[in-house]
């Protein structure tokens, strides 16, 4: 059955203006979003029941919320520029706060070990944090962009690698321990005159833990991947997908080898890397033994395996999931409701 022969969509409303980000768990079916007015709820993925509804901070927009993939009881908030964590056995009390940030946070992302946080702000600036030390952390700060940091993700299985995207229109991998530049990735740009047309800033990236690929969204409408090489090649070109017709705000892989990007066109894409792939596992060559990889002239657009759904509204945020017989993806946009899609 090809995707998209099927499509169900609910609507899940526990905020009372613009819902910014959501992020879902699967080890226990739970749900987060964060809105506009500075509440965050927790719902079960299961029947979409509400489970608790708190508010972190002042009046500050929640621009980001996500769980830590080893103890999945712990989520991480971000407000204004502080980190508020989070314990799902005890909802009543805030376990920490991390105020490292001097301009307002875009993203924070936790490495697939649970072991260390980064987080990106307004500045330019990234900071990654020990989060096995419980007293006295252990705390790096890096100024990578020469504009906004919206994006930051760890690189799978290189547990010091992050990469980063900003307005500056760059991609940079970086080795944060050892405070070590990898590679700057960066698009072209049309121009004409003095000006340029659809700056691709980088709205967006995106890995998964399993999976060599890296995903970014351009505000172009450009949605591009690349594929991770050795340690001395990194990340190199590997296609790109069908663009959209405003930027592309939002990418998210829901497997290794599935992405899905939103766009400022109201359109929701979802993209098959590797022709045949019929589960939420990563195929063989793709294990990280390979360096077969795309050149730049074969990054053409690819749109063969692409299934296009409508959403209606600018989105803000996607995160979802994928196991044998459905993607469960959950969008939320400029309005105060959550969207669950189940697509078979």
């Amino acid at each position: 059955m090809a995707i998209g022969s099927e499509i169900d969509n609910e609507r899940i409303e526990y905020h009372n203006n613009t819902v910014l980000t959501v992020a879902c768990c699967t080890e226990d079916h739970t749900v987060l979003s964060g809105a506009e007015d500075g509440s965050v709820a927790l719902f079960s993925s299961k029947d979409n029941t509400l489970l608790h509804r708190i508010t972190p901070g002042p009046v500050d927009p929640v621009n980001c919320v996500t769980f830590n993939p080893r103890e999945t009881a712990k989520f991480y908030c971000a407000l204004g520029e502080k980190i508020f964590v989070y314990d799902k056995r005890q909802l009543n009390d805030v376990c920490d706060t991390y105020a490292y940030h001097e301009e307002e946070i875009n993203q924070v992302a936790v490495d697939e070990k649970g072991q260390y946080m980064v987080s990106c702000d307004d500045d330019g600036t990234v900071i990654c944090l020990d989060l096995t030390k419980s007293e006295g952390k252990s705390v790096s700060k890096h100024t990578l962009h020469d504009n906004i940091c919206a994006s930051v993700q760890w690189v799978p299985g290189r547990s010091s690698e992050i990469v980063s995207g900003g307005m500056d229109c760059k991609i940079h991998h970086r080795d944060v321990y050892k405070s070590r530049p990898l590679k700057t990735l960066t698009e072209k740009t049309e121009q004409q005159g003095i000006h340029i047309i659809n700056p691709p800033f980088v709205n967006c990236v995106a890995t998964y833990w399993s999976s060599r690929y890296m995903v970014a969204g351009y505000g172009s409408g450009t949605v591009k991947v690349w594929r991770l090489g050795s340690k001395k090649v990194g990340y190199v070109p590997f296609k790109s997908l069908p663009r959209h017709n405003a930027g592309a705000g939002c990418v998210c892989l829901v497997d290794g080898t599935t992405v899905v990007s939103g766009g400022n066109d109201g359109f929701i894409h979802i993209s098959e890397l590797e022709r045949g792939h019929t589960n939420g596992h990563t195929n063989g060559h793709c294990n990280g033994h390979s360096d077969n990889i795309a050149s730049d002239d074969d990054a053409d657009i690819d749109d063969t395996c692409t299934f296009k759904l409508l959403h209606g509204h600018k989105i803000n945020w996607l995160s979802g999931f994928r196991d044998t017989s459905c993607i469960t993806l959950y969008a939320c946009d400029e309005s105060n409701v959550v969207t669950k899609y189940s697509i078979r």
